[in-house]
C-alpha cells in the first residue's frame, strides 16, 4: 500500500511539472534573476516513512522475565509540512534551513514478545508529532534545457545535520498502550527518548516556472542518538536509533 502511494505521488508531481512546462513559450527563460538572489524562501509538503533500528545485546535470546526476547520494527507513514529558507554562499553552493512538522497521529512503533510470555505478541503504540529542524549544505548544477524548453531545470544534492523533537513522545508521563491476544491490558510507560539528532543526505530536481520553482526531492535521515531510555522492558536491547525516508515537494519564490 505504501509502495503504491509513493508511486502515485511521484507520478503526480511529474505530471504537475510537465503540465506547467507545457504552458511555457519555447526559448523563454523563466526567473533568469533567480541565480543571483542572495536568499529566497518557500514552503514544503510531502510524506515520510519512519522505522526504528534495534541493536540487540548478546543475551537478547535469554533475557530476564521482564524484558523482550523478540522485537520487530513497524513502518509508519506521516505527513510533513515545512518552511524553507535558502542562503546563497556561491554560484553552486547554498545553505538551507527547512524546519518541518511531522504529523503521524497514533502509530505502532514495534511488536514484541516477553521472555515470560512467548505466546502473546504485543504492540507498542504512541501518539507522535515531531518537529524536524535540518540544516543542509546544498550543491546544485547549472541550469539545463529539457522538454524542449531552455534552462528550465537543474539537479542538486545535499548533506547536513538535524534535530528531531517529539512533542508528545518526549513527555515522561506519556503512556503507551499495548494490544495483544491476552486478557490483561496494563499500559507501558514511554520507552523511547523524545529528542534525537543525526545526519541527512538527499537529492532533487528543480523546475523553474514563471512564478515559482518546484523541486521534488528524496531525503534519507539517520538518527545517531540512542533512543532507549533504559526501561526494564527493553533491557535486552543495546541501543535504538530512528530512521526516516522523505519524499517532499518544495515550492520556492
Amino acid at each position: 500500500m505504501q509502495h503504491l502511494l509513493r508511486k502515485q505521488i511521484i507520478l503526480g508531481a511529474l505530471l504537475m511539472v510537465i503540465s506547467f512546462a507545457s504552458l511555457a513559450q519555447r526559448g523563454e527563460i523563466y526567473q533568469p534573476e533567480h541565480d543571483d538572489l542572495p536568499f529566497y524562501l518557500g514552503m514544503s509538503i510531502g510524506l515520510n516513512n519512519s522505522f526504528l533500528n534495534f541493536d540487540r545485546n548478546l543475551d537478547f535470546t535469554r533475557p530476564n522475565t521482564s524484558a523482550v526476547n523478540f522485537i520487530n520494527t513497524k513502518n509508519n507513514m506521516a505527513l510533513n509540512l515545512g518552511l524553507l529558507g535558502t542562503l546563497r554562499l556561491s554560484r553552486h553552493t547554498l545553505l538551507r534551513l527547512n524546519p518541518t512538522v511531522l504529523i503521524a497521529g497514533s502509530k505502532n512503533l514495534y511488536t514484541f514478545t516477553k521472555a515470560n510470555n512467548l505466546t502473546d505478541t504485543q504492540t507498542m503504540n504512541v501518539a507522535s508529532a515531531i518537529i524536524n529542524i535540518p540544516l543542509a549544505l546544498k550543491i546544485e548544477s547549472d541550469r539545463y534545457s529539457a522538454f524542449h524548453y531552455t534552462d528550465i531545470m537543474r539537479h542538486y544534492v545535499f548533506i547536513g545535520g538535524k534535530i528531531d523533537y517529539d512533542l508528545l513522545g518526549s513527555n515522561k508521563s506519556v503512556i503507551m498502550s499495548k494490544g495483544f491476544t491476552g486478557s490483561n491490558r496494563t499500559p507501558y510507560n514511554n520507552t523511547l527518548r523524545g529528542t534525537d539528532f543525526g545526519y541527512e543526505v538527499g537529492m532533487g530536481l528543480s523546475f523553474y516556472l514563471p512564478y515559482a520553482t518546484i523541486s521534488p526531492e528524496v531525503k534519507f535521515s539517520y538518527g545517531l542518538r540512542d533512543l532507549n531510555k533504559g526501561d526494564a522492558l527493553l533491557s535486552s536491547i543495546k541501543n535504538i536509533t530512528g530512521n526516516f525516508v522523505y519524499f517532499t515537494i518544495h515550492i520556492e519564490n
